[in-house]
């Protein structure tokens, strides 16, 4: 899922820190970008077209996905350049359909286009080559007219000697006293160019805003999304509590309470009955010992000390060494990730895994780690008979009900005999 950021207000007229030749520049960025949408909305419209043969299922994606990257893009320049933050909200890929075979892409990319901030994207693409071109260019085409009427004053009499009468704006420049009006006039168009700049920023920002920002029904059920995946979370919060104080009441809390019994009856037979003292203290001994054993076992379960210490790669190197089924890890991870994501991401592989050696009829697995400024992104994959889904009540969806709570996903590709590709994505804050 992607991580949105819901402004709590929007300010109407944007102040911007800026200098003006600053402004200048960051409008000639929006337009260039504003030209560079042009083209991908070639690319868009081409792709489309080829919809109508096979080919198009799989280029369409790859389109669409450039559109969503432009969107946002503009989404956080507007927060930079003009203050003013465009909140965003995509359906996560994990709602598109199951299953794989020639069908697949066609599946993905009718999920794409049911998207309604797909269309968002797209409408953007289409309209910001013109309008957004438009705005940004507005400061620069002044100025720029400053520089041309600059040139005519000096350099009237070789253009009109090649050209004839040349028109500056509404200026006929045919001769000396006509080349200074038309330099006087360019240079009071410089400067309103120069003092439109940074207005042109707000302007482009509340023209991305008004086509970018999602609509007030996808903001509802963006909030209904957050209160369910919140309610789940103190759920499971609350049955992990349970089970903690289960495990502590039948393993250790029994063992120890064993153990002050052997003990005391080892003090009441120390002086009458030493041989049976001593086996009451060997078995006080290996109560302590067991209890020590499931305490450990109950701490590993709930943080284990090779994620404290060492990381999520390494601690799921570990769970790779215990698997019955062989499993290569591989990894572009750098540092750490926060504490929390990393807990949850290590038991949704470690679940992973273990459906792996118990229902996958696997010969071979494999987990790759990576990591982008946007996502913490796992897949596990494995070659076994495949048809795992993420029915309500089964283990792959309590582990998409738990990523859910960091607005994670859990995207699973599961063919009848094709294997099984799970895809964990977390969004990190920051």
């Amino acid at each position: 899922m992607t991580t949105t950021a819901f402004p709590t207000a929007t300010p109407a007229a944007p102040r911007v820190a800026l200098s003006r030749p600053g402004a200048l520049r960051r409008c000639l960025v929006l337009a260039g970008l504003a030209f560079g949408e042009l083209w991908l909305l070639v690319w868009l419209i081409f792709t489309a077209a080829l919809s109508l043969l096979w080919v198009g299922g799989y280029l369409v994606p790859g389109a669409l996905n450039a559109t969503r990257t432009a969107a946002r893009r503009q989404r956080r320049l507007a927060k930079e350049y003009a203050g003013i933050e465009i909140p965003e909200w995509y359906r996560p890929l994990d709602d598109a359909p199951r299953g794989g075979g020639a069908l697949a892409p066609w599946r993905r990319l009718v999920a794409q286009v049911k998207d309604p901030s797909t269309g968002r994207d797209v409408l953007w693409v289409v309209a910001d080559p013109f309008v957004g071109f438009f705005i940004a260019l507005l400061p620069i085409a002044l100025v720029a007219e400053a520089v041309w009427g600059i040139v005519l004053l000096f350099l009237w009499r070789t253009i009109v000697d090649a050209d004839g009468t040349q028109w500056f704006l509404f200026v006929p420049v045919s001769d000396q006293a006509t080349a200074i009006i038309a330099a006087g006039v360019g240079i009071a168009a410089g400067v309103c160019g120069v003092l439109l700049a940074r207005p042109a920023l707000g302007w482009h920002a509340l023209w991305a805003r008004l086509v970018l920002s999602p609509s007030s029904r996808a903001l509802e059920q963006r909030v209904e999304e957050l209160a369910r995946t919140r309610a789940d979370a103190v759920d499971d919060a609350s049955a992990e509590v349970r089970r903690i104080e289960r495990d502590l009441h039948d393993g250790a809390q029994a063992r120890i309470v064993a153990m002050g019994m052997s003990l005391t009856a080892a003090e009441r037979l120390m002086e009458t009955d030493p041989e049976a003292a001593r086996a009451m203290l060997a078995e006080a001994k290996a109560s302590s010992s067991a209890a020590l054993q499931e305490l450990r076992d109950l701490v590993r379960g709930i943080h284990p000390p090779v994620l404290a210490d060492r990381g999520l790669v390494d601690a799921v190197r570990t769970i790779a060494l215990e698997s019955p089924v062989p499993v290569d890890v591989a990894s572009t991870l750098e540092g750490r990730v926060p504490m929390p994501v990393e807990s949850a991401v290590y038991f949704a592989v470690s679940e992973l895994l273990a459906n792996v050696a118990k229902h996958a009829v696997a010969t071979r697995a494999r987990v790759e780690i990576s990591r982008t400024p946007q996502a913490l992104t796992v897949v596990v994959a494995d070659d076994g008979a495949g048809g795992a889904a993420t029915a309500d009540g089964s283990g792959l969806a309590g582990i998409a009900r738990r990523l859910g709570a960091f607005d994670g996903s859990l995207t699973l590709e599961s063919p009848l005999g094709g294997g099984t590709v799970a895809t964990i994505r977390v969004p990190l804050a920051g």
